[in-house]
């Protein structure tokens, strides 16, 4: 199988998501999304991590001979997985992957982001929309569409686990600043300070121990 931490060697199979990017095609993401969808529907007994890569596998080379260099849509490779999981008798996984998919659409058509107009100040509200953020990330920490993608992604799920209407722009960018902390991208994002006790300034035993 494939180096699954990468796109593959032999086919540059290419995915082109909704706002029209186009970004390589990386099988451990899809092996994710099966393995995601079979804890979630409760059919992981008997499904090694070997048999679930499988099944990615079967995708995989099902897009490598269909699509020879054309990009595939990122709909597409989405049926394609519900489809092989429905053959190899874990429909309920399928379903469950397609469900998860709507209550992510659901929550980006209901949620507002409101922020201060540049001309004037005033605050207005917009739909949420995914491809703004990775836009931000891309061209503010110049990360590359996949990683960018993928912080927008945890971040949008943060957002939705708020369980709110409307988010401010400010709160957004704050949450996206954690995760780029969270995962070592931002400069100086590994930098401990030393802690200080209140008696003259000596570095607390607690403080030598981290830096050991």
């Amino acid at each position: 199988m494939n180096d699954p931490h990468s796109p593959s060697a032999k086919s540059p199979i290419r995915v082109v998501k909704r706002d029209g990017t186009l970004e390589p095609f990386v099988i451990s993401k899809m092996l994710n999304c099966i393995r995601n969808g079979l804890a979630t529907s409760g059919e992981t007994c008997g499904l090694d991590f070997s048999s679930a890569g499988g099944l990615a596998e079967a995708v995989f080379e099902y897009l490598e001979s269909s699509y020879s260099g054309r990009p595939v849509p990122s709909r597409h490779v989405a049926e394609l997985v519900e489809l092989v999981l429905s053959e190899t008798g874990h429909g309920a996984a399928g379903m469950a992957i397609r469900e998860h998919a709507a209550l992510r659409e659901q929550g980006r058509k209901r949620l507002l982001v409101a922020a201060a107009r540049s001309s004037d100040g005033r605050v207005v509200q917009h739909r949420w929309n995914k491809s703004l953020l990775v836009q931000h990330l891309r061209r503010q920490h110049h990360l590359e569409a996949p990683v960018a993608r993928m912080i927008a992604g945890r971040v949008e799920q943060l957002v939705f686990n708020c369980r709110l209407r409307v988010v401010t722009s400010g709160l957004v960018r704050e949450m996206a600043r954690s995760e780029l902390l969270a995962w070592g991208l931002l400069p100086g994002a590994l930098v401990v300070k030393k802690r200080r006790t209140q008696r003259g300034g000596k570095v607390s035993d607690r403080s030598r121990r981290q830096e050991s």
